[in-house]
């Protein structure tokens, strides 16, 4: 049995990306959940008719979209628990994006500067990295047009412009990682988990990189490693054992397990996940599977 993982999709300056697998998990009725926030601009003035875009990383496929009223405000309602990207776009003022992750019938606040996003590129970079550059202005130009490659879907274009930035300063960690993430979206599943794999080399704390490699790893039927991945990445993020857990993280390890055949570590999870969120349909059916 070939089981689906719902892992984190991260995108642009803030992450990485989730591999649809083959086997879909049971539906379930659901309550939607709501994402609302404010658009501003660099001096925090929200900023009226920006496009506000919240795309669903995990099947099924979810675009919903609205506009920032008079005070900047805006407001998604009808989200199914998902994780998702949101964007916020308005022609000669840039675009700003985030990830978040919600659940049934949770309500998130989610503000976005648009004023911010010339500073993205430098954002994440230590003092010793910032030092290395020697043409910060193409540097952060390179990145600024690979991250709006990304949300464009232009993905060998983004590519492209990131391995300029990388050019100029190899050490970009989240260079790297949006070149995964673009190949992913090009389906070369090899050169994504070599990108993978350099940002481990460069942050090896970061877990977005151990959960794109373990989605590859999943949908190559890779499962020992996955397993090894995801338990890496919810280490790393706090999900590890003794800590305050996210059901989700919990939920995508126990899929992994199963994966492997390992049902025993997968039933624990499961039951940890129904103790963190006893609505969680999935993690019944899947319990009740073991």
């Amino acid at each position: 049995m070939f089981c689906k993982s719902s892992l984190l999709r991260f995108q642009v300056t803030l992450a990485a990306s989730a591999v649809a697998l083959m086997m879909a998990v049971p539906a379930f009725g659901q309550s939607s959940g709501v994402v609302n926030g404010s658009v501003t601009d660099g001096q925090g003035i929200g900023i009226v008719g920006v496009k506000v875009t919240a795309t669903s990383q995990n099947p099924p496929r979810m675009v919903l979209d609205v506009e920032t009223n008079d005070d900047g405000f805006y407001r998604i309602m009808g989200l199914r628990a998902n994780s998702y990207e949101v964007v916020a776009e308005k022609e000669g003022l840039g675009s700003a994006a985030a990830v978040f992750t919600i659940r049934e019938g949770q309500n998130l606040t989610i503000d976005l500067n648009l004023g911010a996003s010339a500073a993205a590129a430098t954002a994440t970079l230590s003092e010793e990295d910032l030092a290395k550059i020697e043409n910060r202005e193409e540097f952060e130009s390179a990145f600024q047009l690979g991250s709006g490659a990304m949300q464009a879907g232009s993905h060998q274009e983004a590519i492209n412009q990131f391995l300029v930035a990388i050019e100029i300063l190899d050490s970009c960690y989240n260079c790297y990682q949006n070149i995964g993430i673009s190949h992913l979206e090009l389906g070369n599943d090899e050169e994504a988990e070599a990108a993978f794999k350099r940002v481990i080399e460069l942050m090896p704390d970061y877990a977005n990189a151990y959960i794109n490699l373990s989605n590859i790893y999943n949908s190559q039927r890779r499962f020992d490693e996955a397993a090894e991945a995801s338990a890496e990445a919810a280490r790393l993020s706090g999900a590890g054992e003794g800590a305050t857990t996210d059901p989700i993280a919990v939920y995508n390890q126990g899929i992994i397990y199963m994966n492997a055949q390992r049902i025993v570590e997968a039933k624990a999870q499961f039951e940890q996940t129904i103790s963190l969120d006893p609505s969680h349909a999935e993690a019944h059916y899947w319990l009740a599977m073991t």
